[in-house]
């Protein structure tokens, strides 16, 4: 049944908006766990948490049969996986801001790598994303010198490298939710993500298991909000939701995240991170506008 755009808007805002509240309880989780033990253990509980859901609705066992629903799940899982273990690791090294807005450099990306499947963007795109490169310098300090032994500069080319998987994995997602049942490759990209990043922690990690409950009840708490309800939601309103309009609200995430990490954490921006994060958020949505007059005539193209 097809939603009204009012409702498919309301729940890109939403899971924008539970995106950047969720940086919180991933900061937070960080006390008792790292990174990938924490994302193990978050995208396992939201996994969980989608399972009383398929009960609610009636959802069919022959939903979660088909190979090709796997496998998408596989794709997204890895991509998942890359863009939030990234994010998660540069979490401990950079300001909170930072990581908000620099994931939200995805937007940019998207036009970026649609270059390689036969797309052109006039000259606007490329000035958007002219002054998101300038903005995200701004944020991160950077003063013309590059030091990679500075711990905060590492976690933001952390961040930034994990924007790409971001793209990435919108792009997947718009591929396969108009193919696949939109649940069914929510619940697989979710435990694949949790498998791998598990794998991960046993292999490199040493504080695999909460050293306190606390730890538990951060991961439970992402992973219900986050990643339960947020991801699923992402995946659900993608199946109707033009992407331009997607990728905008989606931006929004920066903003949400910049405000939990004043709020909780008194982490300041200064003048120049202000200046850059309103660059970087001016970027993402400028480069993204051409796109509009492209999504009326494909509306199942992301780019």
């Amino acid at each position: 049944m097809k939603a009204s755009p009012l409702l498919v808007n309301g729940m890109l805002v939403l899971v924008a908006f539970l995106w950047g509240i969720g940086f919180a309880p991933q900061r937070l989780g960080m006390e008792t766990l790292d990174a990938m033990a924490f994302n193990a253990w978050r995208f396992g509980f939201g996994a969980l948490s989608l399972i009383p859901v398929f009960f609610l609705i009636g959802l069919k066992i022959s939903e979660f049969k088909q190979t090709k629903v796997i496998l998408g799940g596989f794709v997204l899982g890895v991509l998942l996986c890359a863009g939030a273990g990234l994010q998660q690791i540069s979490i401990g090294m950079t300001k909170l801001a930072n990581v908000a807005f620099i994931t939200g450099f995805y937007v940019i990306l998207v036009p970026v790598l649609g270059l390689f499947i036969a797309h052109r963007y006039p000259l606007v795109t490329w000035v958007g994303g002219l002054l998101a490169l300038v903005g995200l310098a701004l944020l991160s300090g950077f003063t013309g010198e590059l030091s990679i032994t500075d711990v905060g500069l590492q976690g933001d080319l952390l961040v930034l490298i994990g924007a790409l998987f971001w793209a990435l994995h919108l792009l997947a997602i718009t591929h396969y939710v108009s193919r696949f049942n939109q649940f069914a490759l929510a619940f697989y990209q979710f435990v694949f993500c949790a498998l791998i990043s598990a794998g991960f922690s046993l292999a490199f990690e040493e504080r695999v298991m909460p050293s306190g409950n606390m730890g538990y009840v951060w991961a439970l708490v992402n992973g219900i909000i986050v990643v339960g309800i947020a991801y699923t939601l992402q995946v659900i309103a993608l199946k109707q939701a033009k992407p331009f309009v997607a990728a905008v609200i989606f931006s929004l995430e920066s903003v949400f995240g910049a405000l939990v990490g004043y709020w909780f954490f008194d982490e300041v921006l200064g003048l120049y991170g202000m200046m850059g994060a309103f660059l970087m958020l001016f970027g993402c949505i400028l480069s993204q506008w051409p796109e509009k007059d492209k999504e009326e005539a494909h509306p199942q193209t992301l780019v």
